[in-house]
């Protein structure tokens, strides 16, 4: 894991406005941010959803949900469960309640404010979390991880999604808020050495176009 990258002074402002606003979109750039987010995530969900097996009567929680397009398809395939969604953005909040309207009507949807490393849920609550493109932001990682086993059911798997670090020296979304950044093995490694390193984890090599790799880890929490 490669922390606190340095840039050239003259990339390092829009670089660490964009990676704030990645992080933790607000405001009129936060609207904007959504939109772009919707467009980048998309094939890093198809992937990470590939891994996720989630059952009609499961309860799922999605942590940095974003817009909140991963938590309607979220809610379609827990249709029985209970899908919860935790983002630190007010702005993402908001427009993934506005998105998800019915759903947190019908209270098969819950949403709040909060952060993955205090996240604000009971012991073994959940059965899968999904986490697509936030690692980065985390700080610390190791107490986010820990936080992911604490709230998992026994059994329960932790499935997320990260770019390969080889493209992330100069995307505009890795700034000085850019926490963490990874490979396939050192995500293995950091996984392996929390709580989940109980069992084996899975560390699944995605392509995407021009030339983008991406990752999917899978950790389960033993029973």
């Amino acid at each position: 894991m490669v922390q606190n990258i340095d840039f050239e002074p003259s990339n390092r402002f829009l670089h660490d406005y964009v990676a704030e606003q990645f992080a933790a979109p607000e405001g009129l750039a936060g609207q904007l941010m959504a939109t772009a987010m919707r467009i980048i995530n998309w094939l890093p969900y198809r992937a990470a959803f590939r891994r996720l097996s989630v059952g009609a009567d499961d309860d799922v929680l999605e942590v940095g949900f974003g817009p909140g397009s991963g938590l309607r398809k979220l809610t379609r395939l827990a249709c029985r469960g209970t899908v919860f969604g935790i983002d630190r953005s007010k702005t993402m909040v908001s427009i993934a309640a506005a998105r998800n309207e019915a759903s947190i009507t019908a209270r098969t949807l819950k949403i709040a404010e909060g952060s993955f490393e205090a996240l604000p849920m009971p012991d073994c609550s959940v059965d899968t979390i999904l986490a697509v493109n936030i690692l980065y932001f985390v700080d610390p990682l190791e107490k986010a991880l820990a936080e992911a086993y604490r709230v998992l059911k026994p059994g329960g798997r932790f499935v997320a999604y990260a770019t390969n670090h080889s493209h992330m020296g100069w995307l505009q979304f890795n700034g000085s808020v850019t926490r963490n950044i990874f490979t396939n093995q050192s995500l293995r490694d950091v996984l392996t050495s929390s709580d989940f390193g109980a069992l084996p984890v899975a560390i699944h090599s995605v392509w995407l176009p021009f030339g983008f790799r991406g990752i999917v880890a899978v950790a389960t929490r033993a029973e």
